[in-house]
Parts: C-alpha cells; sequence; structure tokens
C-alpha cells in the first residue's frame, strides 16, 4: 500500500521530522512564558459562555498542569500544516518520483508564499472556532467527532493547495475533486486522536491527498 510505505520513505521522514521539531521548539517557549496568560485568556471564555460556572469546575478539576499539556498538544498538532509547508514541495515531489511521474508545472516562489498564506488563513478559522467551543473537548464522545470535524477544517484547504499546486492549479482540483477529498481528510482525521503518532498527521494526510491526486494526472 503506497501510503505506508511512503510514510516510512527516509526522504519523507526526513522532512517530516524536521518540521515537527521546529514546531515542538516555537511552542514550548511560547507556553514557558505565556502558559498563564492563555489558561487566564481561555477561562475568561469560558465564564462568558452558557453552563460557564459548570465547565469551569470541570476545568478546575482537571488541574493547570494537565490543561497546559492538553492545550501545548493541541497547538502543536494544529500548526504542523503551517511548519510544514517549507518542506511540502520535496514530499510530494518524492512522492511523484515513487510511484507517478506526472510532468510538474512551472512554479514560483510567490506560489510557496501563497501556501504558507492559505494554512496561516484556515490556522486562523480554525483558531477563532476553537476559542469559542473548545470546551466541547471535555464531554465524552462529543470530543471525538469534535475534533476529527476541527482538524478537517483546519486541513482541508492547505491540503488540497500543497498536494497538488506543482501539477494543477489548486481552485480547480478543489471544484472538480472538492467532496472526494473532503471526506478523505475527514476519515483521516481520526490520526489526531492517536498519541504520539498525531504529531505525523499532517504528512500521513498529505500522503493520502497527493495519492488521490497524482492518480488522477496519471490517468
Amino acid at each position: 500500500m503506497n501510503i505506508i510505505k511512503d510514510m516510512f520513505d527516509k526522504k519523507i521522514l526526513k522532512y517530516t521530522i524536521l518540521p515537527f521539531i521546529i514546531d515542538l521548539l516555537f511552542w514550548f517557549f511560547i507556553f514557558l512564558f505565556f502558559s498563564k496568560d492563555i489558561i487566564s485568556f481561555l477561562e475568561n471564555i469560558v465564564s462568558n459562555l452558557p453552563f460557564g460556572a459548570k465547565i469551569e469546575n470541570l476545568i478546575a478539576n482537571i488541574g493547570g498542569v494537565v490543561l497546559i499539556i492538553v492545550f501545548y498538544y493541541i497547538a502543536v498538532i494544529s500548526t504542523l500544516g503551517i511548519f510544514s509547508s517549507f518542506y511540502i514541495d520535496k514530499i510530494v515531489l518524492r512522492i511523484n518520483e515513487l510511484h507517478y511521474n506526472c510532468p510538474v508545472r512551472k512554479t514560483s516562489f510567490k506560489d510557496t508564499l501563497y501556501g504558507i498564506f492559505i494554512a496561516i488563513k484556515s490556522f486562523l478559522i480554525y483558531l477563532l472556532i476553537f476559542i469559542f467551543t473548545f470546551y466541547l473537548l471535555f464531554i465524552p464522545v462529543v470530543n471525538i467527532v469534535y475534533q476529527i470535524f476541527m482538524m478537517s477544517i483546519l486541513n482541508k484547504k492547505p491540503l488540497v493547495f500543497d498536494s497538488g499546486y506543482l501539477f494543477f492549479n489548486p481552485k480547480e482540483i478543489e471544484k472538480k475533486y472538492g467532496f472526494d477529498i473532503w471526506w478523505r481528510v475527514f476519515l483521516s482525521s481520526f490520526i489526531y486522536l492517536i498519541p504520539f503518532i498525531s504529531l505525523f498527521g499532517y504528512t500521513f494526510q498529505l500522503i493520502i491527498i497527493t495519492n488521490f491526486i497524482l492518480k488522477k494526472c496519471k490517468k
């Protein structure tokens, strides 16, 4: 199966681990200096929500250290796409080299910057929704669907661009295969529920969508 083989390809692993380490360090320093401010901000949001008092009690029972770990973890997996943007081309081209040999269209650094812009824009939309709905993380069963849905919102557009812009116009890909890509992103977002493995989630989804798009190219 291409997806499994690609995940363990040495070159792909290399360009998966590099942004992952940068991502970990970036959020480590953010939380090191601003963790109290982040928790205070989220507590203020919760206090103004319906049933806010009950949610505050639940958060208080969980404990500050656990909350910091939870939000640090969420921050890391939520920004993997942004930090991966600098290495995406190498992963996608490697998949093409291994299986498809599709012609690569001419691109520029402007395209790379646009990909980073899409990733940041998707993250900001995700963050805005997360700020007002994060309490759903603490509701059993609901939190599973919530996390999968949120990661789909976060990653769908960046994945369309990252996996296809070297070969096609990303807008045409989304227009033609939008639904097929959406359900693949949604179902594959289950990986973010698995501790540690979730840290490779964006590459896992990128491999799935890139293989899907390049199969269309080969046909």
